[in-house]
C-alpha cells in the first residue's frame, strides 16, 4: 500500500516523514503511544506545523518497510485519495471553503445555462445568490472587509438587480482567488 507521505530523511534506526494527515489530527500523544508500542520503535516525534513525524527504531527488530506500512494503515492513506494528493498544504477549514465554493460554481454554471435573455429571475437565480453569499461570508474573520464581499456589493450597486447572475460570478470569481491565495500563503508558510 504506497501512501501519501514522503520520506525526507532515511537512515538505519531513524526515519523522518512528511504525512499531510497530519494536519488533521490532534491526538499526538495517542499516535506517539501507539507507533511506540509497536515492538522495536523506540520514539516518535511529530512536529504538527511541518505535518513531520521522526521514528527512531531498532533495525534489528523491525525493518523501514514494516513501519511504512503501519503508517499507511493508520493515516489510511492510498492514491485513491484525491483531496490529499490535491491540497496535500489545505487545512480542514480551507477544504470546506473550496468545496463551498465549487458547489456555488456548479450553481452559478446551471443557472446560466437555465438562464435565457429577458426570462424573469427564477428561484434557481435566487439559490444561486443565496449560495454566494453563505460562500463570501462563510470564510474569515472580518467578513465584510473581504474582497469578495465588497465586490459584491458594488457589483450589485453598479449591475443592478436585474443582473443578478452577473453579480453572484463575479463575486464567486473573486472569492476562488482569494481562497487560491490564502492557499497558496498557508502552503509557503508551511514550507518555512
Amino acid at each position: 500500500m504506497q501512501g501519501t507521505f514522503s520520506i525526507v530523511h532515511d537512515i538505519p534506526g531513524r526515519l523522518r516523514l512528511i504525512i499531510p494527515a497530519l494536519y488533521d489530527k490532534r491526538d499526538y500523544n495517542q499516535i506517539q503511544d501507539m507507533f511506540t508500542s509497536i515492538r522495536g520503535i523506540e520514539s516518535v516525534r511529530i512536529e504538527p506545523t511541518i505535518q513531520s513525524m521522526t521514528i527512531s527504531y531498532a533495525k534489528e527488530l523491525i525493518n523501514r518497510k514494516v513501519i511504512l506500512k503501519f503508517i499507511s494503515l493508520f493515516f489510511k492513506q492510498t492514491r485513491f485519495d484525491p483531496l490529499d494528493n490535491i491540497m496535500v498544504n489545505i487545512s480542514p477549514a480551507q477544504r470546506k471553503n473550496f468545496l463551498r465554493s465549487l458547489v456555488t460554481g456548479f450553481l452559478i454554471l446551471i443557472a446560466y445555462l437555465n438562464n435565457t435573455p429577458g426570462k424573469v429571475s427564477s428561484m434557481l437565480d435566487y439559490a444561486v445568490v443565496i449560495s454566494t453569499a453563505y460562500t463570501v461570508l462563510s470564510h474569515g474573520e472580518n467578513k465584510f472587509r473581504h474582497p469578495d464581499v465588497i465586490t459584491g456589493i458594488f457589483s450589485m450597486l453598479s449591475m443592478g438587480a436585474g443582473n443578478i447572475l452577473q453579480v453572484a460570478m463575479v463575486t464567486w470569481a473573486v472569492n476562488v482567488l482569494e481562497l487560491l491565495n490564502e492557499a497558496s500563503k498557508n502552503k509557503l508558510v508551511l514550507q518555512h
